[in-house]
């Protein structure tokens, strides 16, 4: 039976994979192979054996027994490698193998390696059936293989908030025009997270109210909290639009490869910093609705890279998405101020 979240028909069984070292002292631990505590070894080859249930079950009836219109790839990919790879497994009787070999040199931190078929050449429309060269048609469990010893995982990076001058050196690029701003986001800061600054020169009962702490629902707390719904709005909205449109320009420089669609694709995620890719990660289900959450964030990708409109389309509901996305939406904020104070109007 398809998968009835997808618009075309997918394997309904996982690619199995099996992937072994050709060195005997080398071995995985369910799915994970710790290559960082062999400190002598510089290279490790790798024998990828793959098995596909039903593999023509994704083709129309006129295409079916015949494999050119199908690829197998193996995936070998990490963020913080020199290279990425993918390797065409070669059908043997009923099993695909490939071979690889990959050196200290060129791997770093986490590799994961994952085997994913795909439609290998654009076929006739029809119907329940892909016809684009590169869609997903199914895909494997993932192997991952550590170059270097995992670093111990923190509750993830946030944002600073700091207090500066608008005026001051420290902030020049606003010195001129936006001295007078309550606020601003730098997002100029390479893999660093963006910072937040609060302008230490505004009037001092805009600032007092800013830094209430008080918990007690009064006209004073009822206008910070509506001060601090409309920052975090504007800013998440810049940091998510930022992340999409680098996405969409990583993908369209790395179409001009000539790679597979996959390829493409991931490099180009591969290639965004990390709170770039929690952004778009964290609120890909929130941008993409009618996407189940556990498939927005790829299927995401594949709409920037198929519809070269798709940006534009996702910009003009990233307001939308701003207002839904934090603990309180901005409803119920702007909705509790205004009771608030009616309901002090009418004393």
């Amino acid at each position: 039976m398809p998968d009835i979240f997808y618009q075309h028909k997918i394997l309904e069984k996982n690619i199995d994979l099996i992937i072994t070292p050709s060195n005997v002292d080398s071995k995985f631990s369910g799915n994970i192979l710790n290559f960082y505590k062999d400190e002598k070894k510089e290279e490790l080859k790798l024998d990828a054996s793959a098995k596909v249930n039903d593999i023509y079950s994704v083709l129309p009836n006129e295409y079916k027994d015949k494999s050119e219109y199908l690829d197998l790839l193996l995936l070998v990919k990490s963020t913080k490698s020199i290279f990425r790879k993918c390797y065409i497994l070669e059908k043997k009787g009923n099993i695909f193998k490939t071979t690889l070999n990959l050196n200290k040199r060129d791997w770093r931190n986490e590799v994961e390696i994952s085997a994913l078929l795909t439609l290998k050449k654009d076929i006739k429309e029809q119907n329940g059936y892909a016809s684009n060269k590169g869609t997903k048609l199914g895909w494997s469990s993932s192997y991952k293989i550590y170059f270097d010893e995992p670093e111990e995982k923190s509750g993830g990076a946030s944002m600073e908030l700091k207090w500066e001058s608008f005026s001051g050196p420290k902030l020049s690029w606003l010195n001129e025009y936006y001295s007078k701003d309550v606020y601003t986001l730098d997002i100029s800061r390479g893999n660093k997270m963006p910072k937040i600054y609060l302008n230490s020169d505004i009037d001092n009962h805009l600032r007092s109210l800013i830094e209430e702490k008080s918990t007690r629902s009064s006209r004073k707390t009822s206008s910070r909290d509506l001060m601090f719904q409309t920052i975090l709005n504007s800013i998440f909205t810049q940091l998510l639009t930022d992340s999409l449109i680098d996405l969409h320009n990583n993908i369209q420089e790395n179409e001009r490869s000539g790679s597979d669609k996959e390829v493409v694709i991931e490099t180009a995620w591969e290639e965004l910093v990390e709170w770039k890719k929690k952004m778009i990660e964290n609120y890909s289900h929130k941008i993409l609705p009618n996407s189940r959450k556990k498939d927005a964030l790829e299927n995401l990708k594949e709409k920037i890279y198929d519809d070269k409109d798709a940006i534009s389309e996702i910009s003009r509901k990233i307001l939308n998405i701003a207002q839904n996305s934090s603990d309180y939406n901005t409803q119920k904020v702007f909705t509790d101020h205004a009771r608030l104070l009616l309901r002090e109007e009418k004393k």
